[in-house]
């Protein structure tokens, strides 16, 4: 409900949202499609999805999603 409300408080219109999550199994569920409708004029980056703490391919998983989403890890 806080990004919910979040979202529906601001104009996203010509931004990019670029979602990202840690989970136990179910991914994004129905969040992805939430999001598209609570900001329709924003354009929706690459999302990345963690599975618990990631594991040893996190940190490649992080540097490809900013990469894939054009941020360098510069500038983080």
């Amino acid at each position: 409900m806080p990004i919910a409300s979040f979202l529906e408080e601001y104009d996203f219109t010509g931004k990019t949202i670029i979602p990202f999550c840690s989970h136990g199994g179910g991914r994004f569920g129905q969040s992805l499609t939430a999001i598209a409708k609570l900001a329709p004029d924003a354009a929706m980056g690459e999302a990345l999805s963690i599975h618990y703490s990631g594991g040893s391919s996190m940190p490649d998983d992080v540097s490809g999603w900013l990469e894939a989403n054009g941020i360098s890890n510069n500038q983080i």
